[in-house]
């Protein structure tokens, strides 16, 4: 491997991050990371690198550079305390769990660790030690001559194998620029430290381990296998296999019918991605979607489905919709830009095939007339109704625990009616959301909170892909 001036050398030249094993399976533990946040946390490490293969750290011990270095889309105008903290604070308030990838990197992280002595006791070996730490120890983030610039550090006990790792993965940036979802950069860090191992075999571990390491949110219960895998671990492995320059195959054992323990195989591709520089991952348009409350999740999932471009056309489109006078308000900003994209791309395709676009009008979701007909009244009342029943059917799969949460929800906002019902109160204190009586509250709450307010009556295709059901008979 080379001692620690070597590799630094090697990750300047050859545009690979030597990422340490510690920081490969990492859970989080009190909040989720995001995918970009995860990429940016990989380019703050790689120049650590360089700066330390150089000499020019702080005195103190820390790194500084550029914002757009680290994170591209912030201007000198933009403000540093709201658009930048909230992804560096990410990373400073982000607790994780390090996950050993096997028994022998258990046993190296105790050796940089401090020993346990008792009193008068020669030093006792360690065994099932449990470390967690914030992947940032401290983070300035300031203006210098104009520009925005930050400054971090890393927990002291973990720094100099951070900096200068002593066991690593190779990842490849111009690979981690492409992989669009968390569970794909965290898989293909972790495999790419088998790269070169003769077995070709990942480490052998329960599913649930795998399963905690792969995810990105610690509240997200993950109580089947069977679904993660279909939901996350199935696209994460098509996207590396397609894109990356390592293929890997899921590996299941099953004890009976059931999977217990999972690996990977992991070999090298004949694909290889030309090496790059480190390219900051871009949030300019997570950015403008933020300022018109679009989720994180919902741009960067629209970016991987139709690209950068296509969703800065969109927020283009959505801005000049909402700029004019006498706009309606829009309950679900995220399904709403959803929709002008994927109608703008289905035009798209229209017109190379040589039917003609619809009129660029269909970006704005024209309001309804105030008389419907019967027939149309009737429709829409049965599509209701279907949504009505498919957001019941996945509020029932939800744990009981999260269940009675939202109950909770709803007998709080309940409480402050002017004169409560005893009859509704006394349900929804026994949590009985089952209950006739209780029902619609409890769903329609949950389906204005988790999809918006216009749940019932964005596009079928937008419903169903919020709700992951079948478009149904409004779609087209």
């Amino acid at each position: 491997m080379g001692d620690a001036a070597t590799v630094r050398q090697l990750d300047v030249v050859q545009g690979m991050l030597h990422k340490s094993v510690i920081a490969l399976a990492i859970v989080p533990t009190n909040r989720s990371l995001t995918v970009t946040g995860r990429k940016a946390y990989s380019v703050m490490l790689h120049l650590a690198q360089r700066h330390a293969a150089a000499g020019t750290e702080g005195a103190d011990g820390g790194f500084a550079a550029p914002l757009n270095s680290i994170l591209r889309g912030f201007g000198a105008t933009n403000s540093i305390s709201s658009d930048a903290k909230k992804y560096i604070d990410q990373m400073v308030s982000t607790k994780v769990e390090w996950r050993p990838l096997s028994k022998s990197e258990q046993q190296f992280a105790l050796a940089f660790g401090s020993e346990h002595k008792g009193e008068g006791a020669a030093a006792a070996p360690i065994s099932d030690e449990l470390r967690i730490f914030n992947l940032l120890a401290e983070v300035r983030i300031y203006k210098r001559a104009g520009e925005n610039w930050v400054t971090w550090y890393y927990p002291p006990s973990i720094r100099e194998e951070l900096v200068s790792p002593s066991r690593w993965a190779q990842v490849d940036f111009a690979v981690l620029r492409r992989l669009g979802t968390y569970c794909a950069v965290a898989l293909y860090e972790i495999c790419a430290r088998y790269r070169d191992s003769p077995a070709g075999l990942t480490s052998r571990q329960h599913w649930s381990w795998w399963a905690e390491a792969l995810r990105s949110s610690p509240s997200s219960k993950v109580r089947a296998w069977r679904k993660f895998k279909n939901e996350f671990v199935a696209p994460a492995i098509r996207e590396i296999n397609e894109l990356g320059d390592i293929e890997i195959e899921l590996i299941e054992l099953r004890r009976g019918r059931e999977v217990e323990f999972v690996q990977f195989g992991v070999r090298k591709s004949a694909r290889r991605p030309e090496r790059l520089t480190p390219v900051p991952p871009d949030v300019t348009n997570i950015l403008r979607g933020g300022k018109h409350g679009i989720r994180d999740t919902v741009v960067e999932e629209l970016e991987r489905g139709y690209g950068a471009q296509a969703v800065s056309d969109g927020l283009d489109r959505y801005e000049r919709f909402m700029s004019g006078a006498g706009r309606p308000r829009i309950g679900n900003a995220g399904a709403y830009l959803r929709t002008i994209i994927a109608n703008r791309a289905r035009d798209e395709a229209a017109a190379g095939q040589g039917a003609a676009p619809r009129s660029s009008t269909h970006d704005v979701v024209e309001p309804r007339p105030a008389a419907l007909a019967p027939q149309r009244r009737e429709l829409e009342d049965a599509e209701r109704h279907r949504r009505f029943d498919l957001i019941r059917q996945q509020f029932a799969q939800l744990d009981p625990d999260e269940q009675q949460e939202w109950v909770a929800r709803v007998r709080d906002e309940a409480a402050t009616a002017p004169v409560p019902s005893a009859g509704i109160m006394k349900r929804l204190l026994r949590g009985e959301w089952q209950s006739p009586l209780v029902q619609a509250m409890v769903i329609q709450h949950y389906a204005r909170s988790e999809l918006g307010d216009d749940w019932a009556t964005v596009p079928a295709a937008e419903f169903a892909s919020l709700v992951g059901a079948d478009a149904g008979p409004g779609a087209g």
